[in-house]
């Protein structure tokens, strides 16, 4: 098992565990009310869920959910996360159709959330990155290439991450992305490709039914260097080794924290576009 499968797992067991903790009930109490159920279940198949050893099918989680009286949905969008996760990207790149296969992993997870947060302090966030700017980005060193992608797999990985962005404009979603300012100055792709990404980013700033937002550089008030993801209620950070799941309520609430910071601060609307606007500019005056 990979890695990232491994952590998906265990971030679904931790979940499973959280909620029966809250409940009050034993792992042994629990397998015998889920035995009566009609289904076999055991203390040691429990415990192996929970340790992430084992996946539990969807109609296990909600039998668990139904015992404990938890949030099925909250957990089945967890399961389903561990169910499609991949792991490091070469292991991936060696089956067909991989890469695009992890973006349709995450599209999952944004489709089975009713809340999602995106924060990057380095890069324009996935939800929001241009074609052009997706493909450049995915080229650089350190990123897939390195790792075996082909040309034909950084298309499918940036058609993929494209369709991702519908959710920007979905009604009835809590949907909030923000970019650090830093992330907006480098020429990723040349000045052509940069310019017409800050100009879509402006457009989602002002268009798009989502908050789409700029934490400026003189107002930073969370110590945190590194991207994340929440949808619901688990964290996602990408690293080279794996995603890194996290389910546990204390950090994700940390993490919200951090969130909540972040957005009171940053520039939206008009305001994130005319920040946009005015170093798309810089990148004209360059080229002439």
């Amino acid at each position: 098992m990979g890695s990232a499968t491994r952590r998906a797992r265990e971030a679904l067991g931790d979940a499973l565990r959280t909620a029966r903790r809250e409940a009050g009930i034993t792992g042994i109490a629990l397998a015998a009310q889920l035995q009566q159920s009609g289904q076999t279940w055991s203390q040691s198949k429990v415990s192996k869920i929970e340790a992430g050893r084992q996946m539990p099918t969807e109609d296990e989680v909600r039998a668990w959910a139904d015992a404990v009286g938890a949030d099925p949905e909250r957990l089945l969008a967890i399961q389903e996360r561990a169910s499609w996760e991949y792991s490091v990207f070469r292991d991936t790149f060696g089956q067909d159709d991989g890469p695009a296969a992890v973006q349709r992993a995450y599209e999952a997870a944004e489709r089975a959330a009713s809340t999602v947060f995106s924060f990057h302090p380095t890069v324009i966030p996935g939800l929001c990155q241009t074609a052009d700017y997706a493909a450049a980005l995915l080229k650089l060193i350190g990123g897939p290439v390195e790792h075996g992608a082909s040309e034909d797999d950084i298309a499918h990985m940036v058609a993929a991450r494209t369709r991702r962005s519908a959710i920007l404009y979905e009604p009835g979603r809590d949907v909030t992305v923000l970019v650090a300012e830093t992330a907006l100055y480098p020429r990723i792709g040349g000045p052509d490709v940069m310019r017409t990404q800050l100009e879509h980013l402006a457009g989602l700033a002002t268009r798009a039914k989502a908050v789409v937002g700029i934490v400026p550089l003189d107002q930073f008030p969370v110590l945190v260097g590194q991207a994340w993801d929440q949808r619901d209620q688990v964290v996602t950070i990408e690293t080279t080794a794996g995603d890194l799941e996290i389910a546990d309520p204390i950090e994700v609430a940390q993490y919200q924290r951090w969130a909540e910071a972040l957005t009171s601060v940053a520039l939206t609307g008009s305001d994130a576009a005319r920040k946009c606007v005015e170093l798309a500019a810089r990148d004209v005056s360059s080229t002439d």
